[in-house]
């Protein structure tokens, strides 16, 4: 039997936790929890760089949710996904489009696209790189972008068939895609301070 926890903190990292009690456990701010093969993972808080290589994207984002409601249901920010029994994560940007999945709520609601912004902690790359890459493609998220400002570049993962992504990198220039069409984010901009 679970024991009940007053409130999840980095002390609890590596613990087998069920998905009830990570869905409804108050945790110790500032810190960022996800469950992984059962076990909770902790990370920290989004730094000043972390921030600044995304806020080009929250900003535009944002903005593109503000002018198409009608094609944006939500745009969230460390959003809650649940990508297997044993499994949820809370990526840095969600993108939820309008569809016949409308009605369905987080965490077992996909999103359409998902942004992962790179940390400097080689396990926080690995997963971002490798394991929510797999996980992302196995529940169907269209588009997976992941935003490296060590390698100042983006990778555009966009699901093509049952294997795995099809992979674009960009360098320069601006992030668009074909699911919010008009949306541009320069990367000028969101790598002007790296």
């Amino acid at each position: 039997m679970e024991q009940t926890i007053v409130r999840l903190s980095p002390a609890d990292a590596g613990m087998k936790i069920s998905a009830d009690l990570f869905a409804c456990a108050p945790t110790q701010a500032p810190f960022i929890y996800e469950r992984v093969q059962g076990r909770l993972v902790v990370m920290s808080p989004a730094g000043p760089e972390h921030r600044s290589v995304s806020r080009p994207f929250r900003h535009e984002l944002g903005g593109y949710w503000h002018a198409h409601p009608r094609h944006v249901d939500e745009m969230d920010v460390e959003g809650w996904l649940s990508t297997s029994p044993d499994d949820d994560r809370l990526p840095d940007i969600c993108v939820y489009l309008s569809g016949p999945d409308s009605d369905q709520v987080v965490p077992h609601r996909i999103p359409e696209l998902i942004f992962e912004f790179i940390s400097a902690d080689r396990s926080d790359q690995e997963r971002d790189y490798i394991a929510k890459r797999r996980e992302y493609h196995e529940i169907g998220v269209k588009e997976y972008v992941i935003v490296d400002r060590f390698k100042k570049s983006v990778l555009i993962l966009t699901h093509c068939c049952a294997e795995d992504y099809s992979e674009r990198w960009l360098y320069d220039g601006d992030y668009t895609t074909v699911w919010l069409p008009g949306l541009k984010v320069s990367l000028a901009e969101v790598f002007a301070n790296m």
